[in-house]
């Protein structure tokens, strides 16, 4: 105590440490790391490559600056800091899948690699470590085509956001929402809410902490103009009798509120599920059952109305919603829609 207090023990970078402290402190990383990831299972096919732009796009904003990129070499001042942060393309291979995920969700202490932001989203940590597994052997110009490196950089908020939710649903990647047509007050009200906090996703908290009030605005109403993906094709009536009364009625036995209660167009502080993904509803359903969404009012409005969804429930409404184009008539002016209170 004494020693530390008079402050000859130097903290500095510049001094680095003693090879037999940085081989000590390594093997302990290493030591911990392998014992975390013990009873981690991985999920089957996450290896998919129909996750890797949103990845990549987070990689490009979030990591490329510390660990490099096809495209850009770390920089001196990364460099410099102890201990250096990795380049990945040349350490990934070192690590287990499930010790990448013990990485990328948890951190490491003393080493200046966060956590990642989105408490309870492992969906998106093995998206992440199937990116990282890519991207040992990814080339510089499928990078770019990937992370869209030029738009997240530029500062222009719009191009920004179509690195990933293009505006056509076979080219929108299945983890990103369809947003083009959806109601400002929706879209607006979401942005500040992954801002704030109130909810979670890794990918989007780090995106929306760099725009302000004016940005948000622009373009929550730049999105809700747009109508790419508005389409007057009459809607398929698919769906056996168990989903159209999911979908229409719900189930009072089983206290589950009927989708259209809500999602029918008509409230613009709810979303339009037509037209998403499969998978994207999958994983929305799935965290509001886990109470992971958020703690917003409508949150946890969501979460009680879901609770009671049996897995086979949830895959008969994300079937049900995926298939269905997203007619014209769904979408309802936020100026004439009646205002609920919460």
């Amino acid at each position: 105590m004494l020693i530390a207090w008079l402050g000859i023990i130097h903290v500095g970078a510049t001094g680095g440490h003693w090879a037999v402290t940085e081989w000590f402190l390594h093997w302990t990383m290493r030591s911990s790391v392998r014992t975390a990831a013990l009873g981690i299972k991985k999920p089957s096919g996450f290896e998919s490559a129909k996750h890797l732009k949103v990845t990549a796009v987070h990689f490009q904003m979030s990591c490329a600056e510390c660990h490099g990129s096809p495209d850009r070499r770390r920089s001196p001042e990364m460099l410099a800091m102890l201990p250096p942060p990795p380049d990945l393309r040349d350490t990934v291979g070192n690590w287990k899948d499930e010790e990448l995920f013990v990485i990328v969700r948890d951190g490491l202490r003393y080493t200046g690699m966060p956590a990642w932001p989105g408490a309870g989203r492992d969906g998106e940590v093995w998206a992440m470590v199937a990116f990282l597994k890519e991207l040992q052997m990814m080339s510089p110009a499928r990078y770019k085509e990937l992370s869209g490196a030029k738009d997240t950089e530029s500062g222009d908020t719009l191009s920004g956001c179509l690195a990933c939710h293009e505006q056509g649903i076979e080219g929108n990647d299945p983890i990103a929402p369809v947003i083009a047509g959806q109601s400002n007050a929706y879209l607006a009200e979401a942005l500040r809410a992954y801002r704030k906090g109130s909810r979670e996703s890794g990918f989007m908290e780090v995106v929306v902490s760099r725009l302000k009030d004016a940005d948000i605005d622009a373009t929550a109403g730049d999105f809700a103009r747009k109508d790419g993906l508005l389409s007057s094709t009459p809607r398929a009536r698919s769906g056996d009798e168990r989903t159209l009364s999911l979908v229409k009625t719900g189930d009072p036995v089983k206290k589950i509120a009927a989708c259209q209660a809500c999602h029918d167009g008509r409230n613009p502080l709810y979303p339009l599920l037509s037209g998403q993904s499969r998978t994207f509803l999958i994983e929305q359903i799935l965290l509001f059952k886990q109470d992971l969404r958020g703690d917003s009012p409508t949150a946890q409005l969501m979460s009680r109305a879901v609770r009671h969804l049996t897995v086979e429930d949830v895959a008969r409404l994300a079937d049900y919603y995926a298939s269905q184009p997203l007619a014209r008539d769904d979408r309802i002016n936020a100026e004439t829609a009646p205002r609920w209170r919460f």
